[in-house]
């Protein structure tokens, strides 16, 4: 059919079709023509689109950086998706825009200075040259096409070019180091008094009605958040050791096998004497060196001093100074012939001549210790706990296998897999989204599983999850409280307490704001208006913007006031996280000098400043860029 439709089609009906076929194509794309949409775009920077697909990979390099850095901490379900993509779609905003203004400036990478970065990076180099192979791997598992990556680096590198180009251009004048040290540096004389919330408790009334608005107003307290109760099975090798089976002969072949753990080896603390023969010395020599040996052991054995002697006459550089002395030594250091006569000898007791490669050695043993002699018998229990150890360790392996393939069979419930290995069906008590588990169940893993769908929702067995060393656990969700709110008759005791203190709270916070009035009009000095209540006035001297000697409330409203003019006191007031109040008093302000910085520290200090600097100039362009250009921003999808 084809073949005839090909050989009649001729002349103007075939040129006819074609033009009817195209037209299509020409206007749409074949995309439009087989009814595929092109990519959904979640942002348009200057005509320049991101996609939903680059949004999505860029948001799993984010999260797979973050998992990186985190490690086991790392928990995905308590971060907000959509936050997440938000703010990896600003940043890919923001680099469009800078990367949009490097190409206007005619910023650009040459192919020579992106392959000399490619070849300094780390990760593509072998033996500390670069390896091509290596790096199409690399790039590859990326993801990426080699172009695409290259393209990605010489686009970094522009991108690079434009921020140092800003950065660089920030400088710091001597004023305003001067300024930034007397700032930084400023003293502060304060002093301060606290005004406690529980002394206002007997002034607190509770109505039935003034509860229920407060209740009302405050739901939110309480709530009562989403949580479950667990079932889990554990497997920990340490327990399977019951388990194992021993017999006798079993224990004598793994302490056949492992003797070394169970019998120290034999050390000889050693020193000798080295009388050197040179390499390729002739008989008369080597005897001249001989009878040296045996000078040198007559005085020995006739009770001369061996240090003094082997500081004064051996050839071994590395002992001879410490007096001849080796140390302690086990079998397999020396050679042979060394090894052989020092092992063999008493303590105490100077060998005869030993001849070595080196020449001829005076040794004497000075103490033993190891080579014990003990029997597989008197080690028993020793190699009983080990076997018991080795053999639960591999049958971990095995248990862990048939855990996680007896769960996913039978996946509502873990009684087929607990009656199938023994184990015993545990339960957890409640778990948040948040935490609340402790050990062995406090990894983020059973968080995530305890919450994931196929558990939580589908009823399921977990996945087998890893805990630690030979260490793992299945789990199932057995009881599931949703997010609630307790009743105003359940939590009232609760409503009462919290009205209760939020009232001594504001009462404390008015009494601390009426005093700060007089304190300010001078009708007041703080210590009389301290003493006149109760409380106590604390001279903390004077303090810097780090101090810790004074609650950081303190501090943090200390350094808020504009120093006091006039030789006069200023005041302000302060929260404590806990409800009690702060009357403070800032009595002087003291610059910090220049001349108190060290020679040391001043060129750091202007290293830190120019960095500060360059990083808000950075920050101001950015913004001034961003703002000039055409910028549409979608909503992003879950």
């Amino acid at each position: 059919m084809l073949q005839a439709i090909r050989e009649k089609a001729q002349g103007w009906i075939a040129w006819a079709i074609v033009v009817l076929i195209s037209i299509p194509f020409a206007l749409w794309g074949i995309q439009e023509y087989l009814g595929v949409g092109g990519e959904p775009e979640v942002a348009v920077v200057d005509g320049d689109k991101i996609t939903q697909r680059m949004l999505d990979e860029r948001t799993r390099d984010f999260r797979e950086n973050l998992r990186q850095q985190l490690g086991d901490d790392y928990a995905a379900g308590l971060l907000d998706a959509k936050k997440i993509k938000s703010s990896v779609l600003d940043a890919m905003v923001e680099e469009m825009v800078l990367t949009n203004n490097a190409a206007a400036w005619n910023l650009r990478t040459s192919d020579a200075q992106a392959r000399a970065f490619i070849g300094s990076v780390p990760v593509f180099q072998r033996d500390g040259r670069f390896d091509q192979d290596l790096y199409d791997a690399t790039v590859r598992n990326q993801g990426m096409s080699r172009a695409g990556f290259e393209a990605r680096i010489r686009q970094d590198m522009a991108l690079g070019q434009l921020r140092s180009g800003v950065r660089d251009t920030a400088f710091v004048t001597d004023a305003d180091m001067q300024a930034f040290v007397r700032l930084r540096n400023e003293k502060r004389s304060v002093s301060f008094a606290r005004i406690p919330a529980a002394d206002f408790a007997g002034s607190v009334e509770v109505k039935e009605a003034e509860l229920r608005a407060f209740y009302d107003a405050n739901i939110d307290r309480y709530r009562t958040p989403e949580r479950v109760k667990l079932e889990y099975l554990l497997l920990d090798a340490e327990r399977l050791s019951a388990l194992v089976k021993v017999s006798d002969e079993a224990l004598r072949q793994y302490y056949a096998d492992h003797k070394a753990e169970f019998v120290a080896p034999e050390e000889r603390a050693m020193r000798h004497i080295l009388i050197a023969v040179p390499p390729g010395a002739d008989d008369a020599a080597v005897e001249t060196a001989r009878q040296e040996a045996l000078g040198l052991l007559g005085q020995l054995r006739g009770g001369a001093d061996f240090a003094a002697l082997a500081r004064e006459k051996s050839a071994d550089p590395g002992s001879a100074q410490n007096g001849g002395d080796l140390g302690w030594v086990e079998r397999g250091v020396m050679v042979p012939e060394f090894e052989e006569a020092a092992f063999a000898a008493a303590p105490g007791v100077v060998t005869e001549p030993v001849r070595t490669e080196f020449g001829f050695h005076l040794v004497e043993v000075t103490d033993i210790r190891g080579g014990s002699k003990a029997g597989f018998d008197d080690v028993r229990e020793k190699v009983d706990r080990a076997y018991r150890k080795f053999e639960a360790e591999s049958l971990y392996f095995d248990y862990a296998e048939r855990l996680a393939q007896t769960a996913y069979e039978d996946s509502a419930s873990l009684a087929p897999a607990a009656e199938a290995l023994g184990l015993e069906i545990q339960t957890s008590d409640w778990l948040t989204r948040s935490g609340g588990l402790q050990e062995p169940l406090s990894s983020p893993k059973v968080r995530d599983a305890a919450f994931s769908d196929d558990v939580l929702n589908d009823g399921h067995n977990s996945e087998l999850m890893e805990l630690g060393p030979q260490q793992a656990a299945v789990v199932r969700v057995v009881e599931h409280e949703p997010e609630g709110v307790k009743s105003f008759d359940d939590n009232k005791t609760a409503i009462e307490r919290d009205f209760r203190r939020e009232r001594e709270i504001q009462a404390a916070a008015a009494e601390g704001d009426r005093l700060l009035a007089q304190l300010r009009s001078g009708d007041v000095v703080l210590a009389d208006a301290a003493a006149a209540k109760g409380w106590s006035v604390e001279q903390a001297g004077s303090i810097g913007r780090r101090d810790t000697k004074v609650p950081g409330e303190v501090l943090s409203a200390a350094f808020s006031l504009s120093p006091p003019a006039g030789g006069k006191s200023a005041f302000v007031g302060a929260a404590s996280p806990d409800g009690d109040y702060f009357l403070i008093e800032i009595a002087a302000v003291e610059g910090g000098r220049m001349d108190a910085v060290s020679d040391v520290e001043k060129p750091m200090l202007g290293q830190q400043m120019m960095s500060q600097a360059g990083n808000a100039q950075m920050s101001y362009v950015t913004r001034d860029l961003r703002g000039r250009a055409d910028i549409e921003i979608k909503p992003i999808e879950e």
